[in-house]
Order: C-alpha cells, then structure tokens, then sequence
C-alpha cells in the first residue's frame, strides 16, 4: 500500500511539474517539446500533429504548387535557402529537428537514439521501432489534412529520429529526400566510418540522397548506405552565393575585405577527423598542430594589435576551443571568439583563411581568398596522412608556427586582389571536394528536387521496410 501511495506521489509531482512547464512555456514549440515524448508514448497522433503543425515556420516563397517541409538544421538550412529560396514552384516550410526528436523518444530505447547506432537485434527495439513508425504514419496523415506537402527534406540519412518517418512517407508515396550536407571526409576517415556503420547504422530507407561529390558517392555505395539508383551527385548549394559573391568583389562592385585587417582562424580540436568516434578510442590527436595553430594567431595578435583575429569553432566546440586558447596565454582584445551566425559574412570580411580539415576552407577558395593550413607537427607524421584533406597547391602550407604566423601577417600587409576567375588548382579542389567549381550546384539540386516533386524521379521503387501494416498495428497493440 505504501508503496502505491508514493507512486502516486510521484505522478502528482511529475504532473505538477508538466503543468508548471507549460504554463512559462514562451512559443508553441516549447509546449511540443514537453508534450510531444508523452503523447507519442500513448498513441495520440492527432494532438501530436496539432503541436508539430503549430511548431512548423514559413522559411521560403508564396503561395505555390508545391509545398516541401525541411528539418532545421546548422548549415543545411543555407542549402535549402540557396535553392528554393527563390523558386516560384515551391513554397517552402520548416520544423525543428528537435519536435521530431521529441516525437521519437517517448518511444525509442535510448540505446538507438544516436546517430551512429541505429541496428539492433533486441526484439523490444525492433517493436519500439514499429510502435513509432505507426505514430509517425498517424501523424502525417493528420498533418497532411492541416496543410498538404509534396515532399521532405533533411540533411542527412542517419538522424536516428527520422529513420522509421523516412519509411513511413516512401510508405505513403511521399518523397523522403536527404541534402547530404557533409561536404568532407578524409580517405582513412571514410574508410574507417563505412566499415563502422555498415554494422551499426543500417541502410537508407528514404527517396534520394543528394550529395556534394563523387567521393561522398563512393562512401556511401562502399558502406551499403544507399542503392546506386538513390544517390544523385549534385555539389554543395550554398558554394553558389560565394562565387558571385567573388566576381562581385573582382568587378569592384562590393568590398572584397573588411576595412581593417582581418585573419579567420576555423578553429578546430585534437580529435578533428581522427579514428576517435562514439567510443573508439584513438591514440592519434593534433596536439601539436592543434596548440601551434592557437599559438601562433595569438603571437600575431599580440604583435600585430592593427589586425583582428576572429576565431570560429563550431557550436558544440566551443568551450574546448575557449580552453586550448587559454592554455596559450591571454587573449588581445583583437581576438574574438565567434561561434554564433552564419559563416558567410566572416568570409567575406577576411582577408586571409586559416584552418585545417574543414569544409569552410573551401568556401573561402570559392570566395577567392588566400587560405593558409599549417602543416607542421602531426601533419608531417606518416600515421596521420590519411586523416588530411589534402588540398594541394589550392593553399598554402605553414610549416612551423613562425611560418603560419609569418603568412597570415603577409597577406594582412600586402592583400591580394579578388579575381574572378579560380586558378586550375583551386577549381580542381572545388571540384573534388564540393561537387560545385561552376557555381551552379543550386540549379542541379532544385532540377533533383522537382523530378521528385514531378514523380518523375529516376527510380520511385518501394521502399527496403514496409510502412506498418494493419496487421503489425494489432501486434503491437
């Protein structure tokens, strides 16, 4: 008896604490987070509908034939806008990669909520997992009544909450479309990562998967991703914007540098790239190249107070960034840390690109800038070879932490003009490396994207899993 007493006690505290939560709640959106696990757990796709179509933004155009719903996310959101944005067939809404998490942890174990890991052999997981392709074909179907859309798009195969609704929607006849916005993966990573998830992560089970290169191509056809049929090369979008951003410079149109000089340094950690990944264990880190890097835009700054260093790590990097800088001394008042905002901006104001094995390297190429990647330490260590996204004579290389500080106050001193047109080495790079050396990528992803919208699509075959059948309904009842 005491036992059901305090059971109760504990729901009336939980309940109290729900209620307490909805009432500060600010948006709509908060209110689906707290509410969505709940309603998923029990069942209830119409009032989970009526939350995620409350949580759902306009991103892009009127009134069209065609209505495309995005998950939000870092940087692929750049993509999508470079390609619909202006597209008069397509309007273009949006929903947060979290109100669709939400939806899928009132359901699935916790040891399958990661990107990584998404294959079990557990009977309970595999059920879960068609509990939750049921609540996501509820869902959508009552989302559909409350707008109509012709597709979905994200930015990557594996996030593990929008597995079982890619099978769903292929179930339904809707076009599940993945904008692979991972643009770089060195060879030994790639090889590493295929073997990996060819165990752990299963096989897409969406429409298409658009992709920047033929290497990313090759990774997933290599790592049982994806059919050959499924994969369309098509090069990284947001590219375009750079490289009329770069021939507006050359013409002399807009500012091709901030007024005052101004070195980006892409920050990045020992771990960047290396065999580490969700617990293996690596003895390989650019220590060396890592501290040297930190050390030598520091001594710039220092040395250098008429220039301005703004750091750039990601997000989720930032406190790690924040304590390898400090571990070099203190920071000018010149030196900025900046992890919030788009990326673009800083590119252009630069007027010299630090970094090492980063996709924004070659988006400062694109925008015809001097890119210096120090290359000493580690990078000379025949085991880390094929872990560097080698871009040859497209960069300079910065052989000692002298020498990286030595270029970066060169080019601050004497800046090279933007010119409008890339030299051999720097287009092959971006052809290698993005798909995208023309600046015409966003014309062969919205052509991709309205062959499917269309139903004209190179292969609209069934999909691998089988939305939830009436019968796996009642079993699971």
């Amino acid at each position: 008896m005491e036992i059901a007493v305090l059971q109760k006690r504990i729901w009336l505290a939980r309940y109290r604490l729900l209620i307490v939560g909805l009432v500060a709640s600010r948006s709509i959106e908060d209110i689906a987070l707290k509410l969505l696990p709940i309603l998923a757990k029990l069942g209830l796709a119409l009032p989970a509908a009526l939350l995620v179509h409350g949580a759902t933004r306009h991103m892009t155009g009127g009134p069209a034939r065609y209505r495309v719903l995005v998950i939000r996310k870092a940087v692929f959101n750049e993509d999508i806008r470079e390609v619909l944005g202006e597209c008069p067939d397509v309007e273009v809404f949006s929903v947060g990669r979290a109100i669709v998490k939400c939806l899928a942890i009132g359901l699935l174990p916790r040891s399958v909520c990661d990107d990584a890991t998404y294959v079990s052999d557990d009977p309970a997981t595999e059920r879960a997992k068609i509990r939750y392709r049921k609540v996501c074909q509820g869902v959508w179907r009552y989302l559909s009544l409350f707008r109509r859309y012709d597709a979905v798009i994200t930015g990557n195969w594996c996030y593990w909450a929008e597995r079982e609704l890619a099978t769903v929607l292929e179930g339904l006849g809707t076009p599940f479309i993945v904008l692979h916005k991972e643009g770089i993966k060195p060879p030994e990573r790639s090889k590493m990562l295929r073997d990996l998830f060819r165990k752990t992560r299963g096989r897409f089970t969406g429409r298409r998967v658009l992709v920047y290169h033929e290497s990313e191509r090759d990774h997933q056809l290599e790592g049982d991703i994806a059919r050959a049929d499924q994969i369309k090369t098509v090069g990284m979008p947001r590219l375009d914007c750079l490289h009329a951003w770069r021939k507006l410079a050359a013409a002399g149109t807009i500012p091709a540098r901030s007024a005052r000089p101004m070195v980006l340094v892409l920050a990045f950690i020992p771990n960047n790239f290396l065999p580490s990944y969700s617990g293996i264990e690596s003895d390989l880190a650019w220590d060396e190249l890592c501290r040297g890097t930190y050390r030598a835009v520091l001594r710039l700054a220092r040395e250098n107070p008429d220039i301005d260093v703004v750091v750039r790590p990601r997000s989720y990097e930032l406190k790690e960034v924040e304590a390898l800088l400090d571990l070099e001394g203190s920071r000018p008042a010149t030196v900025r840390v900046v992890a919030d905002g788009e990326i673009m901006p800083l590119i252009e104001a630069s007027w010299v690109v630090c970094g090492h094995n980063t996709t924004v390297l070659l988006e400062g190429l694109a925008a015809g800038k001097p890119v210096v990647v120090p290359h000493f330490g580690e990078a000379l260590d025949v085991r880390y070879h094929g872990y560097i996204v080698g871009l040859g004579e497209a960069v300079e290389h910065a052989s000692s932490v002298d020498d990286l500080a030595a270029r970066l106050r060169r080019h601050c001193a004497s800046p090279e003009p933007v010119k409008e047109e890339l030299s051999p080495a720097i287009f092959a790079e971006l052809e290698k490396w993005t798909g995208n050396a023309d600046g015409r990528a966003s014309e062969r992803v919205r052509l991709a994207i309205m062959q499917e919208l269309r139903g004209c699509g190179e292969d609209n075959s069934p999909p691998m899993i089988p939305a939830v059948t009436d019968r796996q309904s009642q079993s699971i009842r």
